[in-house]
């Protein structure tokens, strides 16, 4: 529940103050892992931690769009996997090589340093004008865009015309049905979302290197897991240099597509090994690379896409509440897939729970394909016409 009491926060205290609030459970999380000698803390532990992530998940992306240029909006908001898979990389090639102390003792030490690093974010222009504070905003945007006052004043100006119009009535949840174009929004980021984690990735990065031996691969596991983490961040590299050029529509029907062929390549790997007990000797080194490509095509389209859109889509009013219930749904979709995914392997074989995920991305791909608006280099305005398919003269289109 905690992007639910994200949202109205970041109404009345700002997007800054909030991402630098996070740091707190984030803290009080490694603290009590690090000083836990039962099972319960470490439970409470693993509670913060969740509030920290759900936290930022529902407001650094709306940070990111509000402080971005059209034109980069979506590179920008590229850097927030980049950064979440250098935190799992270094999980990886620490974890293996130390013991657990030592491990909530880097990852504490990490974590004090993100307050300090924090204080500097300068706040939204768009808050800033929303709360009246043109002078700041006006400071803000200059030093965003390396511009002079009156160079900035124009955007000042439309950011001013953009909230009152926005803002004319109190928002309120309907307002999240109000229009066709936000039913749209809504439903596409929150597919998206779930897609995300229905996709497997939570499963497969919890559960790493128990996988990486059920399917048989040769290589140790833990050696396979810094090279899943290696992969990622490399990846995550290349993904703010393609996604303005390619676009978002294009990058999630293509990396839907191939992680449903890889995913259903590793269950049949698994069913011919595990099951029928096939000599796959001459193709072990097959699970791992369709594990890797499995992690190129996530980063580069279906991980970052979902919180662009989920940034681009929706009306100033309604984009943190918006917000809120995309992150909700997407930890749940995990919570649940994470929690039922042993059951399901246990019970119907790993090929089976590999097939389940390789159904979720398929449908991914026909969603992606048939429903998906392309929102590049699009501003705000022409994004709402796009979804409430209005013509630029504001008239309804067929």
């Amino acid at each position: 529940m905690r992007p639910f009491i994200t949202v109205p926060l970041s109404k009345h205290v700002g997007r800054r103050w909030l991402i630098m609030g996070s740091n707190v459970p984030l803290l009080l999380g490694w603290l009590l892992a690090g000083v836990t000698t039962n099972l319960p803390t470490l439970y409470v532990a693993r509670l913060a931690w969740g509030c920290a992530t759900a936290m930022q998940f529902a407001t650094v992306p709306i940070y990111i769009g509000e402080i971005a240029e059209d034109k980069i909006r979506g590179a920008l908001s590229a850097f927030f996997l980049l950064f979440i898979n250098i935190g799992f990389l270094l999980a990886y090639a620490i974890g293996p090589f130390t013991s657990y102390w030592g491990l909530t003792a880097c990852g504490g030490i990490i974590s004090l340093l993100y307050l300090p690093f924090s204080w500097y974010l300068p706040e939204t222009p768009f808050f800033l004008v929303f709360k009246g504070r043109l002078e700041e905003a006006s400071s803000v945007l200059q030093q965003l865009r390396g511009k002079t006052k009156d160079e900035v004043q124009p955007e000042l100006d439309s950011l001013q015309a953009m909230i009152a119009r926005e803002y004319e009535e109190e928002p309120k949840i309907s307002d999240l049905w109000a229009s066709r174009g936000s039913v749209k929004a809504l439903g596409i980021c929150v597919f998206l979302a779930m897609l995300l984690q229905l996709s497997g990735i939570d499963v497969l990065l919890f559960y790493m290197e128990e996988l990486l031996a059920k399917v048989g691969t040769k290589i140790s596991p833990s050696d396979g897991t810094i090279i899943m983490g290696v992969v990622q961040v490399a990846t995550s590299c290349v993904t703010p240099m393609v996604v303005d050029r390619l676009g978002r529509k294009l990058l999630m029907w293509t990396t839907s597509l191939g992680l449903t062929i890889f995913l259903t390549l590793i269950g049949v790997y698994a069913l011919l090994d595990n099951y029928y007990k096939y000599d796959v000797t001459s193709v072990t080194f097959l699970p791992l690379l369709c594990l890797i490509v499995y992690m190129i095509l996530f980063t580069l389209g279906v991980g970052p896409v979902p919180w662009i859109l989920v940034a681009e889509m929706f009306p100033l009013k309604t984009k943190c509440l918006a917000s809120g219930i995309c992150s909700f749904m997407c930890w749940l979709a995990g919570f649940i897939w994470t929690r039922f995914f042993r059951d399901v392997a246990a019970s119907y074989g790993i090929y089976t729970a590999f097939w389940i995920l390789a159904v979720c991305c398929g449908i991914g791909f026909i969603f992606s394909v048939a429903l998906l608006p392309e929102t590049k280099g699009k501003t705000f305005d022409e994004i709402q016409d796009l979804l409430n398919n209005r013509t630029k003269q504001g008239n309804p289109g067929a």
